[in-house]
């Protein structure tokens, strides 16, 4: 969970990421959230190499050799908290319905004072639509705004009803060519269009956004599908460009998942706007 969230919606908000994804964007800054199950990540630049965390380990393991293919290690955390560094870290934790609704408790008055709320990321959210549903259930007497981060890529059967109780939806639209879709993500994107159609008919507030990497997305035959696409079938919706980077460059070094870590082009700031003025001449302003 992310506390004072100002990039996920309107207001302060208290960002609720959910392990779990069907895709494996070439791009993807969060690859610990592929799986829903535990992984430890090693920081080895805050390593000082005093062996305290192997010491604390009840498997004898050495923690700074573990891989996410280990199935030796238990995720107790007791490395974790033997290291004063901060060198060492488990994502993918579970957690409780309760201890869920305890922070948004606390985080209560930000949201009152900033017209913010709670916003489920991911991975993709709604491969748990059982948990988000008995968040939003316990939270029921709060009053609080829930909006959503999704690709698209899930079931509509099991989680239509769930999604009925958010008030906006950021919506990510990789690739309008389904092959190519394919190649980027590993997964076509027909089901993601068609949810996306899903979404906007039941009367929710959608952004679209879509992640902008001039090689694979960026030209202009790409933008402007993607923009006749949102305007005949999700008139009224704006459009959010973000720009690739390698920020979870780090990441994939601290989970040993080198060979999954793809470089590509930053774009220019005059690439993005030339793909906004495309957006214009369809009438899609952009968000924000």
């Amino acid at each position: 969970m992310q506390d004072y969230s100002i990039h996920d919606g309107e207001g302060v908000r208290t960002t609720i990421f959910l392990a779990g994804c069907s895709m494996r964007c070439q791009w993807c800054a969060n690859p610990e959230t592929w799986t829903q199950h535990p992984k430890l990540a090693y920081y080895e630049h805050r390593c000082q190499q005093c062996g305290h965390c192997q010491e604390a380990c009840p498997q004898l393991l050495d923690p700074r050799r573990v891989t996410i293919q280990d199935h030796d290690c238990r995720y107790c955390g007791a490395c974790v908290q033997a290291c004063s560094q901060n060198a060492l870290s488990i994502a993918c934790s579970s957690v409780s319905v309760e201890s869920v609704y305890q922070k948004i408790v606390r985080d209560e008055l930000f949201f009152r004072f900033s017209g913010g709320g709670v916003t489920f990321s991911g991975g993709e959210p709604f491969l748990q639509p059982e948990f988000i549903r008995a968040v939003i259930e316990r939270c029921e007497l709060l009053g609080i705004s829930f909006w959503a981060e999704t690709c698209g890529c899930f079931s509509w059967s099991q989680a239509q009803d769930v999604i009925r109780h958010f008030e906006h939806i950021f919506y990510d639209i990789k690739h309008m060519d389904d092959d190519r879709h394919r190649y980027y993500t590993g997964v076509g994107n027909r089901v993601i269009l068609k949810n996306a159609k899903r979404i906007y008919e039941l009367g929710i507030p959608l952004t679209i956004r879509l992640p902008f990497i001039p090689e694979v997305n960026g030209d202009d035959a790409n933008i402007t599908a993607t923009a006749q696409f949102v305007s005949q079938f999700l008139p009224g919706t704006p459009v959010e460009l973000l720009p690739y980077h390698e920020l979870g460059k780090a990441k994939y070094t601290a989970f040993k998942m080198h060979d999954d870590f793809h470089s590509f082009t930053v774009p220019a700031p005059e690439a993005i706007e030339h793909a906004y003025a495309i957006f214009a001449e369809y009438g899609i302003s952009r968000w924000g």
